[in-house]
Parts: structure tokens; C-alpha cells; sequence
């Protein structure tokens, strides 16, 4: 019979993906949700993805905070796949004690119901990036392996709480006894980019072509496409060697300008004016006065992170996917489902011609200035 996997937060961007590949690989999957009422939509819609899949989709609710709703949801379960979602800290239940960290709590209420049910063999945590260096560093020379660790007590709120959550992991597996043992895997992948197959996620992708700001600081972002990611998940559900490990999920990095020029390229001739401008840091400064999307680049700015993917690659066996070509697929299901803003006006096919040469001309002098970095 094949193997039961319990994924949490069912309907988010990654665990999507990941659900759809189980299902392709032939296993049996059960999604939580906090509420299975407000998630029917969503729920109807992952059901759908995988239409010949050999077992159904089961969806159960189960809420993080109450530890009491997943003996029933981790029942008969053998791999666990968890992904940490980041909660600020909230106020202490009495004076003198510690705030209380929700992304804590949800780590040890399902690892502690992963225990009591005797059947999970392994559990794969999702973290992040950012629980291995909270943002982009100034330093080029320094590339960020498994090992290190980004400091819980100088990360803003939300990224604290995906350190704390994955360090109570770990802490958690190390204290069971031999008899309880259950095997612990990572996962630490940068920005997860790539067509959605429920709603369209915030993303940079979403907001130039929804054209969110003016144009585009000096601003790089660390990508991993979406379906790179769900596959490690499902590899790593197998593998010996990936036990006790954390893995960087890592594909390339891309300068805010890179992501609007190849989305200009492509969709420029759709009628879609997307800003590929650049914006001074004095402009951005100013433009952060009023607009919250640019107060949010300012610690940021000329600022890039480099990550060793190498377990990635040799241990899990992924090749990354080319994250330029990421975000053109992720526009194209964006466009195609709605998700984005319609153009005011389709050009016609002269402008669109002219469109396509300037967003040509604009990439040639982009990699004469050496922005463009992979």
C-alpha cells in the first residue's frame, strides 16, 4: 500500500506544488487547513489537480495553535511535511513570562502528535532562507552554506519567528529517546517564484505587472522555482542521505530590473506597460515618504546574497530551473487566470514591434552597466 504524507497549510502557494507532485508519484496525500469552511474554494480547486491521480485528496482541518486537532489529522501518517509559517511573537499569557511564538507552538504540537502516533517516520520541515541570513548582506565575497544561522535576536518579528521555529525543531528531535526517534529533514529555500495553481501570491512578478511602483531599485532577490521546490520535498521523502540535514533550496539571483526587462520582453507586445526604469537610491528615498513598497527596499538597496546549493543539486538531484524563465511562466499563468491587472490598451502590432526593440535595447545597456548578476 502506498505511503500516507500529511502536508499542513494545505493551500499555500508551495504546499500546492508539493501535493500536486505526490499525487503524480502515486501516494497518498492529506492536506490540513485551519478551516475547512473558508478554504472550500481552494480546496474544491486542489482536488482538481491532479484528476487521475490513483488516491483522492484528503483534506482534514487541523489548527496549528490546538494541539488537540492533529492526533486524528496525523493518524496512520508516515511522512510529515510541515512548513513554517511566520507569526509574530504575541504578548505573554502572564507577566514575567517569554512572548509566545505561534510558529514555535505549531512545530512542537504537530512534532509531539507525529510522536504519539508511532507511525511518522520522517518529518520534513519547510524554513527558509532567512533562518540562514535574515536579508541580502553587503559582503559579495561570502557564500552562505547550511551551516550557518541568521541571529534570532537582531531579525525583525516575523523572520525571528521562522529562526526560533526551526531551531525548536531540531531541538525538539535531538531530546527523543532512541525508541521515539523520528527522522528530521530541512528544507531552506530562497524566494519561491513560479506559476501559481491556486491564487496569485504577493510577489515582485505580480506587482510590475500590476505596476506597483514606478519603476526598479537596485534590489536583488534570491529565486528558486516553485516546482524545484515541491520536487526536493518529494525526493527528500525517500533518500537516506538527506536525514538530519538542512537543505538550501537556491536557483539564481535576480536584480529587480532583470525581472521587469524579461517580463517587458515578453509582454510588452500584450499591452502590458511594465516600468523597467531604474530608480536612484536618493529617488527611492524620496519615494518611500509615500509609498510603503519603496520604504520597504531602503535596507535593501545594492545589497545580494550568494548561497551554495550543492546539496541541492548532488544530494537531492535537482538541477535548478532557470529563474528568468521562471517568472515568464509565472506571468503567463497570472495573466491567463486573471490574476493581474488587464492592460488599459493592447498596443497594436507596429507599437508592439517598438516595444519589443526598446525592451531589447533597455537589456543590452543593462549588462553594459553590469546590473544583470546570476
Amino acid at each position: 500500500m502506498s505511503s500516507l504524507v500529511l502536508i499542513t497549510d494545505a493551500t499555500n502557494f508551495t504546499s500546492a506544488h508539493i501535493i500536486k507532485q505526490l499525487q503524480e508519484e502515486g501516494y497518498q496525500v492529506r492536506g490540513t487547513v485551519t478551516s475547512l469552511q473558508d478554504e472550500d474554494a481552494r480546496i474544491k480547486q486542489l482536488q482538481e489537480l491532479v484528476p487521475e491521480a490513483k488516491f483522492k485528496l484528503e483534506i482534514v482541518e487541523a489548527d496549528p495553535a490546538k494541539p488537540e486537532t492533529w492526533e486524528e489529522a496525523i493518524k496512520e501518517v508516515q511522512y510529515v511535511i510541515h512548513a513554517v509559517k511566520p507569526v509574530a511573537a504575541l504578548p505573554p499569557a502572564a507577566e514575567g513570562e517569554a512572548p509566545v511564538q505561534p510558529a514555535v507552538e505549531a512545530v512542537q504540537n504537530i512534532f509531539k502528535a507525529s510522536v504519539k502516533s508511532t507511525s511518522v517516520k520522517r518529518i520534513i520541515l519547510t524554513s527558509s532562507f532567512q533562518a540562514i541570513t535574515a536579508g541580502p548582506t553587503a559582503a559579495t565575497d561570502k557564500v552562505f552554506t547550511e551551516a550557518d544561522w541568521a541571529d534570532a535576536e537582531t531579525a525583525d518579528p516575523l523572520v525571528k519567528s521562522l529562526i526560533l521555529a526551526e531551531k525548536s525543531a531540531w531541538d525538539f528531535i535531538k531530546e527523543l529517546t532512541d525508541s521515539d526517534k523520528i527522522d528530521l529533514v530541512v528544507m531552506n529555500p530562497t524566494l519561491a517564484l513560479g506559476p501559481p495553481l491556486l491564487d496569485a501570491q504577493q510577489d515582485v512578478v505580480k506587482m510590475l505587472l500590476d505596476r506597483g511602483i514606478t519603476g526598479c531599485p537596485r534590489v536583488s532577490y534570491s529565486v528558486v522555482d516553485v516546482r524545484d521546490v515541491a520536487a526536493a520535498h518529494v525526493k527528500a521523502l525517500l533518500l537516506d542521505n538527506v536525514s538530519g540535514n538542512r537543505h538550501i533550496l537556491h536557483g539564481g539571483n535576480l536584480w529587480m530590473k532583470d525581472i521587469a526587462l524579461a517580463l517587458a520582453k515578453e509582454f510588452k507586445p500584450q499591452g502590458y506597460s511594465i516600468h523597467t526604469m531604474s530608480i536612484p537610491n536618493v529617488a527611492l528615498w524620496g519615494l518611500s515618504l509615500f509609498n510603503k513598497t519603496a520604504k520597504t527596499f531602503l535596507p535593501i538597496v545594492g545589497k545580494q546574497s550568494q548561497f551554495d546549493n550543492t546539496r541541492m543539486k548532488d544530494v537531492l538531484g535537482i538541477t535548478p530551473k532557470d529563474v528568468k524563465e521562471t517568472v515568464v511562466e509565472e506571468a503567463n499563468v497570472l495573466i491567463e487566470k486573471g490574476l493581474v491587472k488587464k492592460p488599459k490598451r493592447v498596443r497594436c502590432q507596429g507599437g508592439a514591434a517598438a516595444a519589443e526593440g526598446e525592451a531589447k535595447a533597455e537589456d543590452g545597456s543593462e549588462k553594459k552597466e553590469g546590473e544583470s548578476e546570476e
